[in-house]
């Protein structure tokens, strides 16, 4: 039993772990045939870059051409999401027992967005004091995972990288890293070795070395409450949130 406080944020733990969690969905084939569908995706992806590479330089700048990127990255989220589903119709997976149900609490919410928040804010204090104290430059692991410079702006664009980091991101990578990943390796492990698993798997695809230590802990917080909360839509408001205040952070100018 959940007790919460007066902003709906559960004090006091479940004293069992959620049963839409704990059920097993998903076999070990399941787990092997979602990333390797996943990977057909970023390959189809990667070849439209090297399609325009032979075209000449790629410039960013070019309109056309940062149409094309910010098209691809919308598609590849999209299909992380939809290969779940596939996966998930083909093994009769309601989607209510996926965790697309409604939480018990929206206050899960804020604390996964805090949760977040607290392991950026962790990871770069962590690399001032290093610093401070080796004198050592860590100025490339401070770079964070922003849009890359010199992209176009114009408004077709950003509709599109709109809708990429805050709708299709947050819904295919849940999907993906917390409904296929952590709930299958759950299934068949135990907790924490989907929780860690995942997580990293969540790092290592964003190819970024200077996040790949914050965003592993953030893909546990999601992990963590979508297991406490028995609802993927926490995580994925979470997500969303997360990525909505970096973009913002974009379009003002106040990230690169």
């Amino acid at each position: 039993m959940f007790h919460d406080d007066p902003l709906g944020v559960p004090a006091v733990p479940a004293a069992a772990p959620s049963p839409a969690v704990e059920a097993r969905l998903w076999r070990v084939r399941d787990l092997l045939l979602g990333p390797l569908l996943l990977s057909l995706g970023v390959i189809a992806g990667l070849a439209v870059v090297f399609a325009l590479a032979r075209s000449g330089p790629i410039d960013r700048g070019d309109p056309s051409v940062a149409l094309v990127f910010t098209t691809e990255t919308l598609l590849v989220e999209a299909w992380a999401g939809l290969l779940v589903l596939l996966l998930a119709a083909r093994r009769g997976v309601s989607l209510r027992d996926l965790g697309l149900r409604t939480p018990p609490g929206w206050g899960w919410v804020m604390l996964a967005v805090v949760g977040a928040y607290g392991a950026l804010a962790a990871y770069y204090l962590a690399l001032f004091l290093l610093e401070s104290v080796t004198g050592w430059d860590l100025a490339g692991l401070r770079q964070g995972n922003g849009i890359p410079e010199g992209i176009a702006r114009t408004p077709p664009i950003l509709v599109v990288m709109g809708l990429a980091l805050v709708v299709a991101a947050p819904v295919g990578e849940e999907l993906f890293f917390r409904g296929l990943c952590y709930r299958g390796l759950t299934g068949l492990t135990r907790p924490w070795i989907g929780l860690v698993v995942s997580g990293v798997a969540f790092s290592l695809v964003h190819v970024n070395l200077s996040v790949a230590l914050p965003f592993a802990v953030i893909g546990m917080v999601f992990a963590a409450v979508y297991r406490a909360s028995g609802s993927l839509w926490t995580s994925i408001a979470a997500h969303a949130i997360v990525n909505g205040m970096g973009f913002l952070a974009y379009l003002y100018g106040v990230a690169p």
